[in-house]
């Protein structure tokens, strides 16, 4: 009887080990491949000094966002700090915005245009024209916003 009843408890054990394996190799998560992806953005030849990047896949997927530094560099992240895009073709944004955070509300220079580049870049993937193609391994992604 004991040995019927350790038989038990290592199958039972066994068993929840493979389950537990099985949860653990399959990856238990939604997240697709990503590739590191940085690059430089410049504004007219000149590096634009603040503002985000943001990667939209064509196809399923996370967006993927980078800061913008103020030499005009920017690193990607998708799911952890500075794992890049999901592989594949993204639309892309560019958003850069005058700091307004110093000035009175009521100041008439808090109404001002606040981008510093066209809009265009700024509303969508499609009116801004701008794309990238992330593939395996490191991506340099540089874009030259225009007027």
């Amino acid at each position: 009887m004991n040995a019927i009843f350790s038989l038990k408890q290592f199958s039972l054990a066994t068993l929840c080990l493979l389950l537990l394996a099985q949860a653990g190799c399959s990856g238990g998560s939604d997240q697709l491949e990503t590739a590191e992806v940085h690059g430089k953005v410049t504004y007219k030849g000149e590096p634009l000094e603040m503002g985000t990047v943001t990667f939209i896949p064509v196809g399923p997927g996370k967006s993927a966002t980078g800061e913008i530094q103020e030499d005009g560099t920017y690193t990607l992240t998708t799911y952890t700090k500075g794992d890049g895009a999901t592989i594949g073709k993204h639309g892309v944004m560019v958003i850069s915005e005058r700091d307004t955070s110093n000035l009175p509300a009521e100041s008439a220079e808090a109404n001002v245009d606040l981008s510093l580049i066209p809009e265009k870049y700024s509303m969508s993937p499609k009116t801004s024209g701008l794309t990238a193609e992330v593939k395996e391994g490191g991506n340099e992604i540089n874009f030259d916003l225009e007027e």
